[in-house]
Formats: C-alpha cells, structure tokens, sequence
C-alpha cells in the first residue's frame, strides 16, 4: 500500500525545487544582496550597502533585478539609517 502523501506536498516540493534553480544560478553582487536579505531581511538598500560595504547605488540595481527574477519582494517600509526617510524593505 503507498504511503499517503500531504496536501500540498507536491506544490510545495516543485516551488522548493524551482526556487534553488534560481539561487542556484545567482552569481557576484545579486548573490551576495539576495543572502543579506535572506539572512538578516527585511532590509533596505541602504543597510545592505552598509553590511557589504558598498555604496547604495551598488544595490538599488541587484534588489531591483531580484525582484524581477521574483526572488526578493516588497515586505514593509521602514525608515532609513538616519530617520528621516521613509524606504522600502525586501
């Protein structure tokens, strides 16, 4: 008799397998954006700058091609390092 499987196991099984393809094929500074955020998330561009020591700039780019890749997204605003704005957080 075969071992009855859970609900939603399969989906859940194709969208892990589907999502380390993509991380998978990440290489440089996407890499490094997509661990910070995965790691330590949610973050904005500017404290992932600050954790990889790079400037800003450097990063609006990568968490914008992550988000294409749909592998980062949106998950609250905050405020920047020094208070006074308000930033998006992935």
């Amino acid at each position: 008799m075969a071992k009855k499987t859970r609900e939603g196991y399969w989906s859940e099984w194709a969208r892990n397998k589907s999502y380390k393809e993509v991380v998978d094929c990440l290489s440089g500074m996407r890499k490094k954006v997509f661990n910070a955020i995965d790691n330590y998330g949610p973050l904005s561009n500017e404290v992932i700058a600050s954790m990889l020591n790079v400037y800003p700039h450097q990063i609006t780019p990568r968490t914008y091609e992550l988000r294409e890749m749909k592998v980062v997204e949106f998950a609250e605003f905050g405020k920047s390092m020094d208070g006074t704005k308000t930033v998006s957080l992935w």
